[in-house]
Parts: C-alpha cells; sequence; structure tokens
C-alpha cells in the first residue's frame, strides 16, 4: 500500500519549501515549488490551498507573495499531512464502512490493520525527518562517505 500522489506530491513540496526555510527564504512562491519538485502547478496549489486551510501553511498575497510553514519541520508529523490530504484508505470500502459485503469479510480485517500500521509509521515521523533523510542521500551521492565528512 503506497501514499497517493496527492501526498507524495505534498510532502515533496513542503520538504522543499522547508529547506528553503532554512536557507533563510521564508515564503515562496507555487511556480518556484512547482518547478523545483516537477510537480503540476494547478495541482500543488489545490494541495496547498487543503494544507492551509487546515492551518499548517500561510498564503501570503500579491506580487512578492508565496506560502510559509506555520510549523517547525520538528513538530509536523507526516501523518498530520496525510489525513488532510487523504484520510487514508477511506477509498477503499473495507476502511470506509461502505462495504457491502459481508460484516465479517477477512479482507476488511487485512486492510485496517495495513492502515493502522501505515498511520502508526507516519506518525512517527515529521518534515525534520524528510530533511535529515534528505541530507544522507545527499552525502552519499556526492560521495562524502568516501571522504570521511
Amino acid at each position: 500500500m503506497a501514499l497517493t500522489v496527492k501526498s507524495s506530491y505534498a510532502l515533496r513540496a513542503l520538504f522543499e519549501l522547508a529547506l528553503l526555510n532554512k536557507e533563510g527564504i521564508k515564503k515562496v512562491s507555487i511556480a518556484e515549488l512547482s518547478k523545483r519538485q516537477q510537480i503540476p502547478r494547478d495541482f500543488l496549489e489545490k494541495i496547498f490551498s487543503e494544507l492551509r486551510d487546515a492551518g499548517i501553511l500561510k498564503s501570503i498575497r500579491g506580487r512578492y507573495g508565496g506560502y510559509v510553514l506555520l510549523k517547525d519541520p520538528k513538530d509536523l508529523r507526516l501523518s498530520e499531512i496525510v489525513n488532510v490530504l487523504d484520510k487514508p484508505l477511506q477509498s477503499y470500502d473495507c476502511v470506509s464502512g461502505e462495504c457491502r459485503v459481508e460484516i465479517d469479510c477477512a479482507v476488511e480485517f487485512v486492510w485496517k490493520r495495513v492502515h493502522n500500521v501505515m498511520m502508526l509509521e507516519l506518525d512517527k515521523m515529521t518534515l525534520q525527518d524528510i530533511i535529515r533523510y534528505g541530507k544522507e542521500i545527499s552525502k552519499l551521492g556526492s560521495g562524502d562517505e568516501k571522504n570521511g565528512s
């Protein structure tokens, strides 16, 4: 079971926004994030609108506007982001409670268990973890591990 494209795009864009924040750039336009992460701009606008409504982002209008993270990356759990955008597994009738098959369906048990495990793992991770993983991957890609860095 995987995250939806919507959640995946959100995590990538928020990762980029958080990295730019660490570089001192506090507000970033949708156009810039879309370009940097190769995410369709219209889709990213919809995603960020939902995240804004959930209190994760703030939008600043105008020529020099953009989006700002309202939470520190270390305080923003991945489960919070995914829950806002996807209501995970709600498209699966087994989990949403709208299954038309028998109540004792074994598949329902499997999907609910998978859903619970996924959400527990996402609840353990924050946006800061993605930043840290990104730095580790970057070091591996640059060959720093060979130089003792």
